[in-house]
């Protein structure tokens, strides 16, 4: 019994007792790396993201009414569209994480049924605002 009681003030004294400080020494070469990737990150104004593509279509009147429908019935989310030849795509939304985008997706889809995710480059500020 007396050696378990040893054991466990002895266990416990180390535990409280060894605990030092760690000097970490950092090359300068990966000082200077480190601060080329922040500087790069700091210039960049896009990120790879989400959009919500709720049409593509050839007629561009079709992409511009709907457009405009869709500012009217959901003035929070941006709204805008691109011509990729042949189609006019109209796309919503700007979302950092595929997560939500999925779930503005699942309230979209009652109004757009034939609605997709799509990864697309947007602006940082987009994604802040949403």
């Amino acid at each position: 019994m007396n050696k378990i009681i040893s054991i466990i003030f002895f266990s416990f004294f180390c535990f409280f007792y060894a605990q030092g400080q760690v000097l970490v020494t950092e090359d300068v070469n990966v000082s200077n790396l480190l601060q080329r990737h922040l500087d790069q990150n700091r210039m960049s104004t896009t990120i790879s993201g989400w959009r919500i593509q709720l049409m593509a279509t050839a007629d561009r009147r079709k992409v511009e009414k709907e457009e405009a429908n869709f500012s009217q019935n959901h003035p929070t989310i941006r709204v805008n569209w691109e011509h990729a030849k042949p189609y006019y795509k109209l796309k919503a939304g700007a979302f950092a994480t595929k997560l939500d985008a999925t779930r503005t997706l699942r309230e979209l889809k009652k109004d757009y049924p034939s609605a997709i995710l799509t990864k697309s480059d947007v602006f940082i500020s987009e994604v802040l605002n949403n």
